[in-house]
C-alpha cells in the first residue's frame, strides 16, 4: 500500500474569505490572526507578523495556512459520502478493501473498521509514528512494527487517540474509489461546498498556493517555503 497523499490527515489551504477589514498592526516575525465573532457574524480581526518572511509579506485574514487535526472532520464527512453512494461500508472489516489483513497482534479474530478508525477505538496507538513514510513508500511496514498497536486493549473496547489512523481510512478511500486522496476530496467535499481549500498545494489554485502561509520556527522555513 502507498501511502495515501493525505499523509498525516492534513487539510491544506483553508481561507476564509472575509470581507472585514484587519486592524493593521506592527510587522513582527511571529504570525498571529485573530478573528472575533457572534452569532451575527465577525466583529473584529487582528493580523500581525508575516505569512513569508523571506520577502515580508505581511499576513492577512485571508492568507491559506496548512491546518492539522481538524482535518480529520472534515475527512470523515468525505468517508460519510462514501457511505451514501454504497462504496463504503463503516462496519466491514477494511482489510477486504485494503487487500491485506489489519490485525492487532495481540488480538488478531477482532477486524478494524472504518466506525473504529474513525472514532479512535481501533486499538492504534502513534507509537510507531506516524509521518515518517516516504511518498514512495509503505505504510503498510509501519503498522508491522508492534509500538503502533495497544497490546491492553481490544479493537472496539477502549478510546486512544491516534492520529495513525487517518492515513489508513485515506488509503481506504483511494482503493474503494481508484482516485487520488486529494482530488477525491476535492470531489466529494471541498468543491460542493464552495470552499477554498485543498488536502495538497497542487490541488489548490495557483492564486490560492502563492498566498500561503510559510510556517517556520526560530525565523526559519520548515514547511510551505513556495
Amino acid at each position: 500500500m502507498r501511502m495515501p497523499t493525505l499523509l498525516v490527515a492534513l487539510i491544506l489551504a483553508l481561507s476564509c474569505g472575509l470581507a472585514h477589514a484587519a486592524e493593521p498592526q506592527a510587522a513582527s516575525p511571529t504570525a498571529r490572526v485573530r478573528v472575533a465573532f457572534d452569532r451575527d457574524g465577525i466583529t473584529a480581526t487582528r493580523t500581525e507578523g508575516y505569512a513569508d518572511p523571506a520577502t515580508r509579506r505581511a499576513i492577512t485574514i485571508d492568507d491559506p495556512v496548512r491546518i492539522a487535526s481538524i482535518s480529520k472532520l472534515v475527512l470523515a464527512i468525505g468517508v460519510m459520502r462514501l457511505v451514501e453512494e454504497g462504496k463504503l461500508d463503516l462496519d466491514a472489516d477494511v482489510s477486504k478493501t485494503l487487500g491485506w489483513k489489519l490485525r492487532n497482534p495481540a488480538f488478531p479474530d477482532r477486524k478494524i473498521t472504518l466506525r473504529l478508525l474513525l472514532s479512535h477505538t481501533a486499538s492504534l496507538t502513534d507509537g510507531a509514528g506516524y509521518w515518517q513514510v516516504p511518498l514512495d513508500g509503505e505504510f503498510r511496514t509501519l503498522l508491522d512494527d508492534p509500538k503502533a498497536w495497544d497490546a491492553t486493549h481490544a479493537p472496539g473496547t477502549y478510546w486512544r487517540y491516534a492520529n495513525v489512523g487517518f492515513p489508513l481510512i485515506g488509503a481506504v478511500m483511494e482503493r474503494a474509489t481508484g482516485e487520488r486522496m486529494d482530488l477525491l476530496m476535492q470531489r466529494l467535499v471541498l468543491k460542493p461546498l464552495d470552499l477554498r481549500a485543498c488536502y495538497s498545494w497542487p490541488t489548490c489554485d495557483d492564486a490560492t498556493a502563492a498566498r500561503a502561509v510559510v510556517l517556520y520556527r526560530e525565523g526559519k522555513p520548515i514547511l510551505d517555503d513556495n
